[in-house]
């Protein structure tokens, strides 16, 4: 594969990931459209089901549907865990917030959470450059929660931050799994289990159980779920010509337009604080990747799988 072949396709695969940042950046956006028309759990629940229902045919056409190790067990067990923990408090943030701060609190929980599990289970190194990242993490943290309480709730503010933990484990304890086991099959189990434990969450919590039609809310919250399959699409596509440290880099481009959203959409303001901490949590994201491509002391190109 020639130079100029490398280029295309690494351009090709920065595009896939920005468009897949928009469409994961607009989870907030369909939340608070959706807004109280859906219980918590139930919008959960309904969200999984479409898109465990549209990614079934694909696995089973892919036989990309496999037993699972004995060992490998237990780590999938705690990778479920985690991720029946990923949506319904997002929603409840995203519509009781703005969204600025939402996304904030939410990445930062998952930076401080991968880190965490990192050093303490999986024992990987704790190096100067992984260490002055988690302290900007921090230092983002306390910027984004120390401004005016008005403006939040601070049910919110810990429902954003838990969703946050659980997906930082959730992307952790996949690590465990995702080098044996399709990505996409193992997607499809995490709605999976959305899909048991919002359905169960939602009629245990006395929610309406809505029967479907025609209207907005309806239209919105399958426009949600639709965004998310394309996203994740997207996401695989794109990874295919960019390495890994690059794709990481571009990740945190879903918190830019998701605060991009709230102010276009939904005239959200920003304080001085939630700029600053925004950056801080940016910085915290990609610094460890962005040393690992200096260090490397050459420019990534593509890597087709």
């Amino acid at each position: 594969m020639n130079e100029k072949q490398d280029t295309n396709h690494t351009r090709e695969g920065v595009i896939l990931i920005l468009l897949s940042s928009v469409m994961f950046g607009s989870y907030g956006v369909w939340s608070k459209l959706i807004g109280s028309s859906f219980g918590v759990f139930y919008q959960g629940w309904v969200r999984a089901l479409l898109i465990s229902l549209a990614l079934f045919p694909i696995l089973l056409f892919t036989k990309k549907i496999v037993s699972f190790e004995r060992n490998d067990r237990k780590w999938l067990a705690i990778f479920l865990i985690f991720t029946s923990f990923t949506t319904a408090p997002i929603y409840y943030a995203f519509t009781h917030m703005d969204l600025s701060a939402a996304y904030l609190l939410f990445f930062v929980g998952v930076i401080l959470t991968m880190y965490i599990v990192g050093f303490t289970l999986f024992r990987e190194k704790i190096t100067k450059i992984k260490l002055i990242a988690l302290i900007t993490a921090c230092l983002g943290l306390y910027a984004v929660f120390s401004f005016s309480a008005d403006t939040f709730t601070p049910l919110a503010a810990c429902m954003a931050f838990l969703n946050g933990i659980a997906s930082g484990g959730e992307i952790a304890f996949s690590k465990k799994l995702s080098g044996s086991y399709s990505p996409l099959y193992l997607s499809w189990l995490s709605w999976i289990a959305i899909l048991v434990t919002n359905g169960i969450m939602s009629l245990a919590a006395g929610e309406i159980q809505h029967v479907p039609s025609f209207d907005m809310a309806w239209f919105y919250l399958v426009a949600y779920a639709t965004t998310g399959i394309i996203g994740f699409w997207l996401v695989l596509k794109g990874i295919q010509y960019l390495e890994s440290s690059i794709g990481s880099l571009l990740t945190p481009l879903e918190v830019v337009f998701g605060i991009l959203f709230g102010i276009v959409i939904f005239n959200e303001s920003l304080t001085f604080r939630v700029v600053l901490g925004g950056l801080l949590i940016i910085v915290a994201a990609i610094l460890p990747h962005l040393h690992k491509i200096i260090s490397s002391g050459r420019v990534p190109t593509a890597s087709l799988r």
